[in-house]
């Protein structure tokens, strides 16, 4: 590793800041991804600790990703205070935004200097997406273009941001439609039961749909009923043999699975359709399953 600190000493001197750097240390990452840089303050100069991937791929670029940080640190218009920044225990979802406003100023800079860099334009703005996880791909897009095309930040606007997102949106109105992206990442986040039977607007519907769940419950014994982000299943013995995924247009899409046959029917369930039927078609089911599984 010790190869690479050349190119370290052209962009620390690059940066104004090489001679405040008295000791570097250099430990191997496995990836690009694992790289890091700490800095420890001494009275008249700094110890810094790089983690850095073995290779050469982008070397450049991933050098002054991790050193464009330090120099942040060290330049007094930056205002740097780390008492502002988010808890990673705490906060782990600010913190994340955080880290992603920061790094999308560090690598814009790298970009505006022609160098190639990992962490280029694209995957920045993936990672970005993937961390305003309640805003629209098609919003985070719009933010994201704004905070790479910003010329220069101080510490107290990355963290304002990381706070306020909503201030760079086009457009904030509650009222606007949930997108897919959105509701699938509130799912991920929260797939409860009670969350999908929210999502029936007509409440005598929605009595109806619970009323479903609690005879699956009751009438079908030692059967889970399980949450994932797309819907709900019933479970007997690890094998699922019913699913329902509600809609906001008051539908259930019911679908029978065959654990044996490895065949399914989907049928659209409303507030008009016979529940005593679909009840029998679930409990038709789990008695197959059940039988099944008394045999062996």
């Amino acid at each position: 590793m010790t190869q690479y600190k050349t190119v370290i000493d052209k962009v620390t001197n690059s940066m104004g800041i090489g001679h405040r750097i008295k000791n570097l240390y250099i430990e191997e990452a496995h990836s690009p991804w694992d790289e890091k840089a700490h800095i420890k303050r001494r009275r008249d100069h700094l110890d810094v600790k790089i983690i850095l991937w073995n290779d050469e791929t982008l070397l450049l670029g991933r050098i002054y990703h991790l050193f464009l940080y330090i120099y942040d640190v060290l330049n007094p218009a930056f205002q740097y205070d780390p008492q502002k920044a988010p808890e990673d225990e705490k906060e782990p979802e600010a913190k994340n935004m955080y880290n992603q406003i920061w790094s999308i100023y560090v690598d814009g800079r790298i970009e505006k200097l022609g160098i190639e860099n990992f962490y280029d334009r694209i995957l920045r703005r993936n990672l970005f997406i993937d961390a305003a996880r309640y805003i629209s791909w098609k919003e985070a897009q719009k933010i994201f273009q704004k905070l790479w095309e910003k010329d220069s930040y101080t510490y107290p606007e990355i963290v304002e941001y990381t706070y306020n997102i909503d201030k760079l949106r086009d457009n904030v109105d509650l009222k606007n439609p949930v997108t897919l992206e959105v509701e699938m990442n509130q799912f991920l986040k929260e797939p409860h039961v009670k969350k999908h039977m929210e999502k029936i607007s007509s409440d005598t519907f929605r009595e109806t749909a619970n009323e479903l769940l609690n005879f699956t419950a009751y009438q079908c014994k030692d059967t889970h009923i399980f949450s994932s982000f797309y819907g709900i299943s019933f479970i007997y013995q690890r094998k699922i043999f019913a699913e329902m995924i509600p809609t906001a247009g008051n539908q259930i899409f019911f679908t029978l699975l065959d654990a044996f046959s490895n065949s399914y029917t989907t049928y659209t369930i409303t507030n008009n359709s016979d529940m005593n039927s679909v009840q029998a078609i679930i409990k038709e089911m789990y008695n197959k399953i059940a039988l099944h599984s008394r045999v062996l």
